[in-house]
């Protein structure tokens, strides 16, 4: 099975190296081409913050190259799973002119972003294409260009949202085939806590939910996510902001656990040492993905006709911290 990997950030670099470590033929592309060089010459190296031996893997045992080649490569030779990493921004930008040559060809395009937004973008550039969403909750801090950090293993959920099968989608792509049992399995034998879910927007709702609560507040603290339980004020605000969210959601007849509250706190306490991507990408003057957490809960919102402040707010101040960077 042959995958193209899109982004080789921290979860990119991850999937690539714990892929091609079972021997699966696996194309990274890269946004560099320093990035491509290093990973030619270095490899990729899988380290764990459990102190387990890191696994390397020889820069021959994969193929890197600058993600503007990826249209022509799938053209030429076809790869059998896209695993696309990059950031919500990227897809809404330049991404629309990469996938442009691909609109008539049939990929399986497996999305890892977070928040709302992507899928319908990215089944609209491409229609003739099976868009599956992966919600997962492995840790991963990419380290150097070609070293990253395995954190913490978690989960990895594989499906297709409703939107794109309720009336009967694609020939042979609207349910599991077992071109999808062989990705999951493929994953699996990496090493990854893969399945399949018939309810996976149920499970990008819940995430959607938690970082929207999690991710913004660390951001502007500055704190690690066990912070955020540090003083009743903050879990007050925390509490706030869920509470608004899940209104939206009753309004917008999404169904959510009636537990996901206490789930958010035990997020923070069982990743309390961890720096939420948010809050990464402020501290490195980047552009977050507030528009599409944070800000895809208020536009659910207002299209029920609510007004969603806090969410509305926290918006506006996290896209204020980085907007004199951009």
């Amino acid at each position: 099975m042959k995958f193209d990997i899109i982004g080789a950030g921290s979860l990119g670099l991850l999937l690539a190296g714990m892929l091609a470590g079972t021997g699966a033929e696996v194309r990274v592309w890269c946004r560099s081409r320093q990035q491509c060089v290093e990973l030619a010459r270095s490899g990729i190296t899988v380290s764990y913050e459990d102190g387990s031996a890191a696994v390397s893997v020889p820069g021959s045992s994969f193929k890197a190259e600058t993600v503007e080649h990826y249209a022509q490569a799938q053209l030429a030779d076809p790869g059998d799973w896209t695993l696309l990493t990059v950031k919500q921004k990227v897809v809404h930008g330049e991404f629309k002119a990469l996938l442009s040559p691909l609109k008539h060809c049939r990929l399986n395009m497996v999305c890892f972003q977070n928040g709302w937004g992507h899928l319908d973008l990215l089944q609209e550039l491409l229609p003739a294409s099976a868009v599956w969403a992966a919600v997962t909750t492995e840790a991963a801090k990419r380290k150097t260009l070609t070293e990253v950090i395995h954190a913490g293993r978690g989960e990895l959920c594989i499906g297709r949202s409703s939107q794109f099968t309720a009336d009967g989608g694609l020939d042979g792509q609207n349910s599991f085939n077992e071109n999808a049992f062989s990705f999951v399995q493929a994953l699996a034998a990496a090493g990854f806590n893969a399945s399949l879910s018939k309810e996976v927007d149920t499970i990008i709702y819940r995430k959607l939910l938690i970082n929207a609560v999690i991710n913004p507040l660390t951001a502007i603290w500055r704190v690690p996510n066990g912070e955020l339980l540090a003083s009743s004020e903050r879990v007050q605000i925390m509490k706030a902001l869920y509470t608004e969210a899940v209104q939206v959601y009753d309004a917008s007849d999404i169904s959510y656990d009636p537990h996901t509250w206490e789930a958010i706190l035990e997020v923070c306490r069982a990743t309390a040492g961890n720096i939420s991507s948010m809050l990464a990408d402020v501290l490195a003057s980047r552009e977050t993905e507030i528009s599409w957490i944070n800000g895809s809960i208020v536009n659910m919102g207002l299209r029920r006709g609510l007004e969603v402040p806090l969410h509305r707010w926290i918006c506006g101040l996290v896209d204020g911290m980085t907007v004199r960077e951009r």
